[in-house]
Protein backbone atom coordinates (compact mmCIF):
# COMPACT_ATOMS: atom_id res chain seq x y z
CA UNK A 1 0.00 0.00 0.00
CA UNK A 2 1.37 3.42 -0.88
CA UNK A 3 2.05 6.00 1.82
CA UNK A 4 -0.40 8.41 0.13
CA UNK A 5 -3.22 5.87 0.37
CA UNK A 6 -2.31 5.14 4.00
CA UNK A 7 -2.39 8.87 4.88
CA UNK A 8 -5.76 9.33 3.14
CA UNK A 9 -7.22 6.36 5.00
CA UNK A 10 -5.87 7.66 8.32
CA UNK A 11 -7.24 11.14 7.61
CA UNK A 12 -10.74 9.73 7.04
CA UNK A 13 -10.88 7.64 10.21
CA UNK A 14 -11.72 10.45 12.67
CA UNK A 15 -14.64 11.43 10.43
CA UNK A 16 -15.79 7.82 10.18
CA UNK A 17 -15.37 7.42 13.93
CA UNK A 18 -17.35 10.61 14.52
CA UNK A 19 -20.20 9.44 12.24
CA UNK A 20 -20.24 6.00 13.86
CA UNK A 21 -20.29 7.64 17.28
CA UNK A 22 -23.18 9.91 16.26
CA UNK A 23 -25.20 6.88 15.16
CA UNK A 24 -24.40 5.10 18.42
CA UNK A 25 -25.28 8.20 20.45
CA UNK A 26 -28.65 8.64 18.75
CA UNK A 27 -29.43 4.94 19.22
CA UNK A 28 -28.32 4.86 22.85
CA UNK A 29 -30.22 8.00 23.87
CA UNK A 30 -33.25 6.86 21.85
CA UNK A 31 -33.15 3.60 23.80
CA UNK A 32 -32.78 5.41 27.13
CA UNK A 33 -35.59 7.85 26.25
CA UNK A 34 -37.93 5.06 25.19
CA UNK A 35 -37.11 2.88 28.19
CA UNK A 36 -36.99 5.52 30.93
CA UNK A 37 -39.41 8.25 29.87
CA UNK A 38 -41.90 6.32 27.72
CA UNK A 39 -42.12 2.97 29.50
CA UNK A 40 -40.83 3.11 33.09
CA UNK A 41 -41.75 6.67 34.14
CA UNK A 42 -44.57 6.92 31.56
CA UNK A 43 -43.99 10.67 31.34
CA UNK A 44 -44.74 10.91 27.64
CA UNK A 45 -45.41 9.15 24.35
CA UNK A 46 -43.91 9.92 20.98
CA UNK A 47 -47.22 11.30 19.75
CA UNK A 48 -49.43 12.53 22.55
CA UNK A 49 -52.65 13.79 20.94
CA UNK A 50 -54.21 10.46 20.02
CA UNK A 51 -55.85 7.47 21.65
CA UNK A 52 -53.97 4.76 23.59
CA UNK A 53 -53.50 2.60 20.47
CA UNK A 54 -51.98 5.53 18.57
CA UNK A 55 -49.64 6.40 21.45
CA UNK A 56 -48.42 2.81 21.75
CA UNK A 57 -48.01 2.55 17.97
CA UNK A 58 -46.02 5.80 17.79
CA UNK A 59 -43.78 4.64 20.65
CA UNK A 60 -43.22 1.31 18.90
CA UNK A 61 -42.23 3.00 15.64
CA UNK A 62 -39.88 5.35 17.52
CA UNK A 63 -38.33 2.39 19.34
CA UNK A 64 -37.88 0.43 16.09
CA UNK A 65 -36.17 3.35 14.35
CA UNK A 66 -33.85 4.15 17.26
CA UNK A 67 -32.93 0.45 17.50
CA UNK A 68 -32.10 0.34 13.77
CA UNK A 69 -29.86 3.41 14.17
CA UNK A 70 -28.13 1.76 17.15
CA UNK A 71 -27.62 -1.45 15.15
CA UNK A 72 -26.25 0.54 12.19
CA UNK A 73 -23.70 2.24 14.47
CA UNK A 74 -22.84 -1.07 16.13
CA UNK A 75 -22.30 -2.71 12.73
CA UNK A 76 -20.02 0.15 11.65
CA UNK A 77 -18.02 -0.21 14.87
CA UNK A 78 -17.81 -3.99 14.57
CA UNK A 79 -16.90 -3.87 10.87
CA UNK A 80 -13.85 -1.60 11.24
CA UNK A 81 -10.15 -2.30 11.35
CA UNK A 82 -8.97 -2.92 14.90
CA UNK A 83 -7.79 0.36 16.41
CA UNK A 84 -8.75 2.42 13.37
CA UNK A 85 -11.18 4.71 15.20
CA UNK A 86 -9.61 7.33 17.45
CA UNK A 87 -11.30 7.02 20.84
CA UNK A 88 -11.96 10.69 21.42
CA UNK A 89 -13.59 11.04 17.98
CA UNK A 90 -15.79 8.03 18.65
CA UNK A 91 -16.73 9.14 22.17
CA UNK A 92 -17.19 12.73 21.00
CA UNK A 93 -19.52 11.44 18.27
CA UNK A 94 -21.54 9.44 20.80
CA UNK A 95 -21.98 12.58 22.91
CA UNK A 96 -22.82 14.73 19.87
CA UNK A 97 -25.37 12.15 18.68
CA UNK A 98 -26.95 11.68 22.10
CA UNK A 99 -27.01 15.36 23.03
CA UNK A 100 -28.12 16.31 19.53
CA UNK A 101 -30.97 13.82 19.79
CA UNK A 102 -32.11 15.42 23.06
CA UNK A 103 -31.78 18.98 21.75
CA UNK A 104 -33.62 18.09 18.51
CA UNK A 105 -36.32 16.30 20.49
CA UNK A 106 -36.82 19.24 22.84
CA UNK A 107 -36.65 22.05 20.31
CA UNK A 108 -38.29 20.52 17.23
CA UNK A 109 -40.60 17.78 18.54
CA UNK A 110 -41.64 19.50 21.77
CA UNK A 111 -41.61 23.23 21.05
CA UNK A 112 -42.13 23.47 17.27
CA UNK A 113 -44.17 20.40 16.25
CA UNK A 114 -45.91 19.90 19.64
CA UNK A 115 -45.73 16.10 19.30
CA UNK A 116 -45.25 15.65 23.04
CA UNK A 117 -43.71 17.28 26.10
CA UNK A 118 -41.07 16.00 28.50
CA UNK A 119 -43.48 15.35 31.35
CA UNK A 120 -47.08 15.17 30.19
CA UNK A 121 -48.14 14.00 33.65
CA UNK A 122 -47.92 17.58 34.93
CA UNK A 123 -50.44 18.71 32.30
CA UNK A 124 -54.14 18.82 33.21
CA UNK A 125 -55.51 17.37 29.96
CA UNK A 126 -52.94 15.38 27.94
CA UNK A 127 -55.23 14.62 24.99
CA UNK A 128 -56.43 18.20 24.51
CA UNK A 129 -55.21 18.24 20.91
CA UNK A 130 -52.91 21.17 21.66
CA UNK A 131 -49.60 19.87 22.94
CA UNK A 132 -48.06 23.31 23.15
CA UNK A 133 -45.92 24.31 26.09
CA UNK A 134 -48.26 27.31 26.30
CA UNK A 135 -51.14 25.04 27.33
CA UNK A 136 -49.02 23.28 29.94
CA UNK A 137 -46.59 25.74 31.55
CA UNK A 138 -45.93 23.27 34.39
CA UNK A 139 -43.75 21.34 31.91
CA UNK A 140 -41.51 24.35 31.20
CA UNK A 141 -38.81 23.49 33.81
CA UNK A 142 -38.56 19.98 32.35
CA UNK A 143 -38.21 21.41 28.83
CA UNK A 144 -35.48 23.84 29.85
CA UNK A 145 -33.42 21.14 31.58
CA UNK A 146 -34.00 18.70 28.68
CA UNK A 147 -32.78 21.14 26.02
CA UNK A 148 -29.90 22.65 28.02
CA UNK A 149 -28.62 19.23 29.01
CA UNK A 150 -28.72 18.12 25.36
CA UNK A 151 -26.82 21.24 24.21
CA UNK A 152 -24.22 20.85 26.99
CA UNK A 153 -23.62 17.22 25.98
CA UNK A 154 -23.22 18.28 22.32
CA UNK A 155 -20.72 20.98 23.32
CA UNK A 156 -18.64 18.52 25.34
CA UNK A 157 -18.78 16.04 22.45
CA UNK A 158 -17.49 18.68 20.02
CA UNK A 159 -14.60 19.55 22.36
CA UNK A 160 -13.75 15.88 22.82
CA UNK A 161 -13.95 15.05 19.10
CA UNK A 162 -11.61 17.94 18.25
CA UNK A 163 -8.83 16.42 20.35
CA UNK A 164 -8.02 13.99 17.54
CA UNK A 165 -8.03 16.66 14.84
CA UNK A 166 -5.88 18.95 17.03
CA UNK A 167 -3.45 16.10 17.70
CA UNK A 168 -3.29 15.30 13.96
CA UNK A 169 -2.64 18.96 13.13
CA UNK A 170 0.19 19.31 15.62
CA UNK A 171 1.69 15.97 14.52
CA UNK A 172 1.48 16.93 10.83
CA UNK A 173 3.19 20.29 11.43
CA UNK A 174 6.21 18.64 13.10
Amino acid sequence: MSSTHSRQTTARRPGAALFTGILLGIGIVGFIDETMFHQLLQWHNFYWATDEHGRILSDGLFHAISTLVLLWGTFRLWNRETGSYPRSSLLGGILIGGGGFNAYDGIIQHLVLHLHLVNERVCPVPQSGDNSILTCPADLPYEVVWILLGLAIVAYGVVLSRRDSDARSSYASQ
